[in-house]
């Protein structure tokens, strides 16, 4: 019997979506991997009760939030690849048709209410009436037919354009209602493509302000509809910029009038910021100050389990990484024990592929995988001799949040004969040269969305768009394809776990690590939700 024949889909209309609901719908419908993030991923405070607060929060104050980059590439929705940008950033600067709660549930944003037909084809949006973008636009639903037009345009080259390739149409009847048409039925949908942050592929945007300014222009400094509009004034490459409360946000004026970014490439210097006062919040606790940060009781740590993978990459359009024997001698020759005590001091853990364990109904724990990269550095150096590495020198291009991890992997690289050049830069240039397949190796890897299939089509399929590494196997794409289709919940465990140790197997990356999500802010800074992967700062107040 076909998945529109046992589903109601109906039950994913709003204005709310409990999180039991989205699991139901998700493992009946196969999208088993989006069910396993809504099984396993809430947030927690480190400490007890660290998260109680008052009832009365109070207006005003700057939130100085420590952000672990060194630079940020754009902040367009439609071409964000990096997922702490878009959960942490975007989701404050731009709404969605739809948002996270607490409870991974989905609920109302700009769209206050929603209807999915029973065969899950057709998805009707209610707007808020009122809307207006940060210029003083109003913000209706044609503004949603031009982001999507502008999203799936092949010229613009949108690394989200994947995530709506279901839909068959998109209409306005009027400016408070829009109705999308999928050619088949998607249960992460309104999470991938849709939510607050994840779902940026439909993060409205105001076609005024981008023939005003330019694609461009508009990256630097967009114009949004979130709780928090970008001061145009305070941008500054590699410096950080901030965001002023709106006071037209459908949502009320948020407490804070305003939010500095402070960009800290380096992770011990942001460690010492937050220590120091310099900064009140940081995006992300670097694990190398984990405990130290942990030991301060001014301080509050939130922690929820990961949704990512990092591993080490290999360009298979230049010689040797052509040889997956080369490949291979490099995976064999990475111990990631070492590498998670040097690199993280011990809080990671060792990845075999790229599901994450917070994905609970489809990762499989390292002892109970076959893994062909384990490490084994006399398997390795014959690889090594086998495909001639000898005398090699690699370049390895990474950020400055890499160091340890690029500096670990070229000692231990060394002991197949490998020279590795390492060129750390600044992200914006990582991330253009990572894009044009202009490298020998880089560190890589995904943070993911909503759905287990952004982590696996994206990179592995020949035509996924963060494929930059001339990897191309029909078994692959076959796969990828099916587990994307499948409405059978084992089939589609069946098929994500035969497509990891089929890319392992390969060698299409050296597997590393997965780690946690941290955050941490003193305890005066009150308000904040827990959403794991989300940083939403409309609620935050300072209790100074």
């Amino acid at each position: 019997m076909s998945t529109r024949e046992t589903i109601d889909w109906s039950v994913l209309s709003g204005p709310r979506v409990s999180r039991r609901t989205l699991l139901n719908v998700a493992v009946a419908s196969g999208a088993i991997a989006y069910a396993s993030q809504l099984a396993g991923v809430a947030a927690v405070p480190a400490r007890p009760n660290a998260l109680s607060l008052r009832q009365d929060p109070v207006q005003g104050g700057t939130l100085r939030w420590g952000f672990g980059l060194g630079q940020i590439p754009t902040l367009d929705p439609a071409q964000v690849n990096l997922g702490i940008v878009a959960g942490e950033l975007l989701s404050n600067l731009f709404s969605g048709l739809v948002q996270f709660d607490e409870e991974l549930g989905i609920i109302a944003d700009l769209a206050e209410e929603w209807a999915v037909s029973e065969d899950g084809l057709v998805y009707t949006f209610t707007l808020r009436p009122g809307l207006t973008f940060h210029n003083g636009d109003t913000l209706t639903a044609n503004d949603f037919i031009y982001t999507y037009e502008r999203t799936i345009n092949p010229d613009f080259a949108s690394p989200q354009a994947n995530k709506l390739a279901l839909i068959t149409d998109i209409q306005a009847p009027d400016d408070t209602t829009l109705v999308i048409t999928q050619s088949a039925p998607n249960a992460p949908f309104l999470a991938v493509a849709c939510s607050r942050g994840p779902g940026r592929a439909l993060a409205p945007i105001s076609k005024r302000a981008v023939d005003e300014m330019g694609d461009d222009q508009f990256g630097l400094a967009p114009i949004g509809c979130g709780p928090f509009m970008i001061d145009p004034e305070t941008v500054e490459v590699g410096g950080g910029f901030e965001m002023n409360a709106f006071e037209g946000w459908y949502g009320g004026r948020p407490p804070l009038d305003k939010v500095v970014v402070q960009l800290v490439a380096e992770a011990s210097t942001l460690v010492s910021a937050l220590e120091a006062g310099d900064v009140d919040m940081v995006d992300i606790v670097p694990l190398i100050g984990y405990d130290q940060l942990a030991a301060n009781d001014e301080l509050t740590l939130v922690e929820a389990a990961g949704t990512n993978w990092e591993a080490l990459t290999m360009n298979q359009a230049r010689p040797p990484w052509d040889n997956v024997d080369a490949r291979m001698a490099v995976a064999k020759a990475v111990d990631r024990d070492d590498l998670n005590d040097k690199a993280f001091f011990g809080r990671a853990i060792p990845s075999v592929g790229f599901i994450a364990p917070a994905f609970g109904w489809v990762y499989r724990p390292p002892e109970e995988v076959d893994d062909p990269q384990a490490f084994n550095l006399d398997e390795a150096k014959q690889l090594a001799e086998a495909a001639g590495l000898a005398g090699l020198q690699p370049g390895l291009i990474g950020t400055a949040d890499d160091q340890r991890v690029t500096e670990t992997l070229r000692n231990q690289l060394t002991e197949i004969g490998l020279d590795i050049q390492l060129d750390q830069m600044q992200t914006n240039a990582y991330v253009e040269r990572r894009t044009a397949g202009d490298y020998d190796m880089v560190i890589l890897g995904s943070v993911v969305d909503a759905d287990q299939d952004d982590r696996c089509w994206n990179y592995f399929h020949s035509t996924g768009p963060s494929n930059s590494y001339a990897y191309n196997n029909p078994e692959a794409d076959r796969l990828a394809d099916a587990q994307r289709q499948s409405s059978d919940q084992a089939e589609r465990a069946v098929l994500l776990q035969e497509l990891q140790a089929l890319v392992a197997g390969e060698a299409v990356y050296a597997f590393l690590y997965h780690y946690p999500d941290v955050t941490g802010f003193y305890t005066y800074v009150q308000g904040y939700k827990s959403i794991p992967e989300q940083r939403y700062l409309e609620t935050i107040w300072l209790d100074q």
